[in-house]
């Protein structure tokens, strides 16, 4: 009996040992096929990561595309060595040395639509190591163009609409701040194509206003012709009051008015002779307020002091006869109508009183003429011209009156009255950048130069204590680096 329960123990628990190693395979199998699943997630996971990101940056690259296609940028960057001479009327001389300046420009242009596009542009134009504002840098037109602090300013900011652009003659109408500044002939000694429409001789400077033009090439069977007719607003009248924003709050005023500017432009070219460029143009400045800068309007204190009439004409060659020679002509002739009324200052040597007109003082109402020639070439030599040699000359007289006192060049070298030379060597360092190294002479006849108030003297005739304030000539030698792209 003994022997019998021993065996069937013994046999129960083979049975059991058995069952039991049986469930431990079917667990490790099961495990096994967890783990195999467990993997195969993880696998299908990465893959559908992979697949995530790969949507992402796809999605992104599309959303970028579209960006770009909306909106193109490109950039401008200008940096400048600068060392002055300066002789005053007394024959005493001040040097500035090592002068650094940078100027960033952002460049947009944008197509709204078939009929319509966009392009600005934002600038910044400082000095090396400082950030001290020119008193003049809140003239409207000199926002961006003169040196000031790291800021940037709209300089540009304009909407093209193409009115019937397929029309045998059609119309575009540019609405904004205009392309008034680096106008042509600068396009040379810059390296660039025409960045500016109008005359560099007459207009320099942020604009703001709206021009209509018509493109009457087919008409003249002459390409490139084109007929623009502009209004421009040369200053506005705002309260300056820390409880008014605007012309519409607070006191009216009725001693000033605004300055504005109409101007008629034609552009064509010599038919036969590729890259040649005309543009003939009148603009009348009527209007003008004494000083833009001066808040205090009333009682006659900064009045309207009359109006300009600007006529010019210039001609264009690119690449003469296929030569490598790049010549340009301009002639200005001015009219200026004072009223009458002044603007009074107080000689701080005399402390006598001024009263300034345009171009004029005492209240003296005579018409005053002035005129101004601007003459200039470039040369391009060396393997695929890399080198370049340009010579300019601009001769401006007494009673000489532009609108370049936005002008980039910092010495506004179109502006004088009396003889300006300019020489410079450039090397082409690729299809972007160029760096020039040049030479500038200007030798002032008469005072005032670039001012449309107060009357104009010859150096001669200057007060022996205003001699050490009126400068005689001025010397440049400058290094410059300009990238556009």
């Amino acid at each position: 009996m003994k022997k019998l329960l021993l065996f069937t123990t013994f046999t129960l628990s083979l049975f059991a040992n058995s069952s039991t190693d049986e469930k431990i395979d079917a667990m490790s199998q099961q495990i096994q096929n967890l783990q195999q699943e467990i993997k195969a997630l993880k696998t299908e996971q990465k893959d559908l990561k992979s697949n995530a990101q790969e949507n992402y940056d796809y999605i992104e690259e599309v959303e970028a595309k579209q960006f770009r296609d909306k909106i193109h940028f490109s950039l401008g960057f200008k940096t400048n060595l600068d060392n002055f001479e300066k002789k005053y009327a007394d024959g005493h001389k001040v040097h500035n040395n090592n002068v650094w300046s940078t100027k960033l420009m952002l460049n947009m242009k944008a197509d709204i639509t078939k009929n319509m596009n966009f392009y600005g542009r934002l600038s910044m134009y400082k000095y090396w190591g400082s950030s001290a504002i020119h008193p003049f840098t809140y003239y409207d037109n000199m926002q961006g163009r003169v040196p000031a602090t790291s800021g940037l300013y709209v300089e540009r900011a304009y909407i093209n609409w193409f009115l019937a652009p397929d029309a045998y003659i059609p119309f575009t109408i540019t609405i904004g701040r205009q392309p008034s500044s680096d106008g042509p002939s600068h396009q040379f000694k810059n390296n660039t194509t025409r960045k500016g429409t109008y005359s560099a001789l007459l207009y320099d400077g942020a604009a703001d206003g709206i021009v209509l033009s018509t493109d009457l090439s087919k008409l003249t069977s002459i390409p490139n012709t084109v007929l623009r007719l502009g209004y421009a607003k040369g200053f506005s009248y705002s309260e300056h009051s820390p409880y008014a924003t605007n012309a519409f709050v607070g006191a009216s005023n009725n001693d000033v008015d605004d300055t504005n500017v109409i101007g008629l432009f034609l552009d064509t070219s010599i038919k036969g002779i590729e890259d040649s460029f005309i543009q003939v143009s009148y603009s009348r400045m009527y209007d003008i307020i004494a000083n833009p800068l001066d808040a205090n309007t009333s009682n006659h204190h900064n009045p309207n002091i009359g109006s300009v009439d600007i006529y010019g004409a210039m001609l264009e060659f690119t690449n003469f006869q296929d030569t490598h020679l790049d010549l340009f002509a301009q002639v200005g002739y001015s009219v200026a109508h004072p009223n009458g009324d002044s603007y009074v200052i107080t000689d701080p040597f005399m402390g006598k009183k001024h009263y300034l007109g345009l171009l004029s003082q005492n209240g003296d109402t005579s018409t005053k003429s002035g005129y101004s020639t601007w003459i200039g070439g470039r040369y391009g030599f060396g393997q695929k011209q890399k080198y370049k040699i340009g010579l300019e000359y601009n001769y401006g007289s007494k009673n000489w009156i532009n609108l370049t006192q936005g002008s980039f060049d910092i010495y506004n070298k179109l502006a004088t009255r009396g003889n300006a030379y300019e020489a410079y060597l450039m090397y082409v360092i690729n299809r972007y950048a160029n760096l020039r190294f040049g030479y500038i002479n200007i030798d002032y006849h008469y005072t005032r130069s670039g001012w449309f108030v107060g009357e104009s003297k010859s150096m001669n005739s200057v007060p022996e204590h205003a001699k050490a304030t009126i400068i005689d000539s001025l010397q440049s030698y400058y290094l410059k680096l300009n990238i556009n792209f």
